[in-house]
Parts: C-alpha cells; sequence; structure tokens
C-alpha cells in the first residue's frame, strides 16, 4: 500500500501524483530510466544480486556497474545511475530542489525532516501513471540474467525436424 502526494512540474506547471520511497526500509537501490524517469527498484531480498558487482553504497542510487545488467525499459531507455525522475505529462527532468517544496509539504508529520535535496540517496520517487490512474510507473528487479532463464530458448527448425519428441 502506498500514499499518493500532489507535486507539480516546474517546466510545464501540471500537477502529478507520487509516492516517497525509502529505500532503507524497503531494503532496496534503486535507479530511474534515462528516457522516460520510470523508477526501477533492485530488493536485497532478490537471489539475482548475488550476481552483481558489489554495491559501494546499499539504499540508494545503484552503482554504474549494475547498468549493464539491467534490462531496458519498456519505452526502450535504460535505467542509469545518473538519470533523474521525469514529468508525466512534458516528459521534462524534474529538479530535486524545486520538489523539496511538494516533497515537504506532504510530510508534515515528520518533525525537523528535511527532503535530501537529489535524486541519488535513500528517498526516491515512483509517479502515478497518468493512463493507469492508482498505480505507479515502477518496475521491480528488471535483471537480464532473470529474463533469459524465465525465456524458452528458441528451437531451430532442423531440432524440430530431428526431434522425437515436440
Amino acid at each position: 500500500m502506498f500514499a499518493l502526494h500532489k507535486g507539480d512540474c516546474e517546466h510545464c506547471f501540471r500537477t502529478f501524483r507520487y509516492t516517497l520511497l525509502h529505500a532503507g526500509f524497503g531494503d532496496f537501490s534503486y535507479a530511474y530510466c534515462d528516457s522516460c524517469g520510470m523508477l526501477a527498484t533492485f530488493n536485497y531480498s532478490n537471489s539475482f544480486l548475488v550476481k552483481m558487482p558489489r554495491a559501494s553504497a546499499t539504499h540508494q542510487v545503484i552503482d554504474p556497474e549494475w547498468e549493464q545488467f539491467i534490462d531496458p525499459c519498456e519505452c526502450s531507455g535504460h535505467f542509469r545511475a545518473g538519470a533523474s525522475p521525469r514529468c508525466v505529462f512534458c516528459n521534462s527532468t524534474l529538479s530535486a530542489e524545486h520538489a523539496a517544496t511538494h516533497i515537504e509539504r506532504n510530510t508534515i508529520n515528520a518533525r525537523g525532516w528535511h527532503w535530501q535535496g537529489n535524486w541519488t540517496d535513500l528517498y526516491c520517487i515512483a509517479m502515478e501513471d497518468p493512463k493507469d490512474p492508482g498505480n505507479l510507473r515502477q518496475v521491480d528487479d528488471p535483471f537480464l540474467a532473470r529474463r533469459a532463464r524465465t525465456e524458452r530458448p528458441h528451437k531451430g527448425i532442423w531440432s524440430q525436424v530431428l526431434s522425437f519428441g515436440r
């Protein structure tokens, strides 16, 4: 379950909805798509993580060395360590400094808490999909190795012709 809060884009001035995620409480690292800004999370309880290069720091944005092991985004972009979330309407990169206003306003119960002011530390945001209200633009554990294991290998024509059992 997640709570959706309102934020605004400094470029198109439209209001979007998002949820703020704490990577430490969720036990994950994350990356944003460099093309559409979708969030990818990488859970530390996932067995595929043992095949990844050791992270220099946990519970924040991924190390650049992980990028080669990650599936492309559904928009054909790539999840990158240096990418930022993007407005779901105009696709402009969102400023962490501008986001501080609405993020801190929406966390009024946390006395003395201040937004980290960047898209690389402990907190990340997942945007609501305007085409599918109530659902987040987020993907969990998009590892290339998982896809390779779950997809059946394509049989060539000769292996089908010479096979006794199809």
